[in-house]
């Protein structure tokens, strides 16, 4: 993504001419993934925890040989994991509001 520069008003403003740090870096991050990606990658990886803690709970209630600390950490992992995949979507609704209500 590239902005432009801002026109001269009145001769005592003049365009940048050089490119700005960090413009462009949410785009693509420094691995070449997108923050689309990312944000995919993130919820696919709450999803598996959230499965592997249902399927640990699962076997247990089945009367499995599952040890109850491996279930315990696993629904512990998954629950914080939702704890923080809501705080992010949360300052990015906040984020994206305090953008629009900004005066242009």
């Amino acid at each position: 993504m590239s902005i432009g520069g801002i026109a001269s008003i009145g001769g005592g403003i003049s365009p940048i001419s050089r490119p700005i740090p960090g413009i462009g870096a949410a785009e693509i991050g420094p691995g070449g993934d997108s923050f689309k990606d990312a944000v995919a990658r993130g919820l696919q990886s709450v999803s598996n925890q959230e499965n592997q803690a249902d399927g640990l709970s699962q076997a247990l209630a089945a009367g499995e040989q599952v040890q109850i600390h491996d279930v315990m950490a696993a629904t512990t992992k998954a629950q914080l994991s939702v704890d923080l995949l809501v705080q992010v979507r949360n300052k990015a609704v906040d984020a994206y509001r305090e953008i629009m209500n900004m005066q242009v």
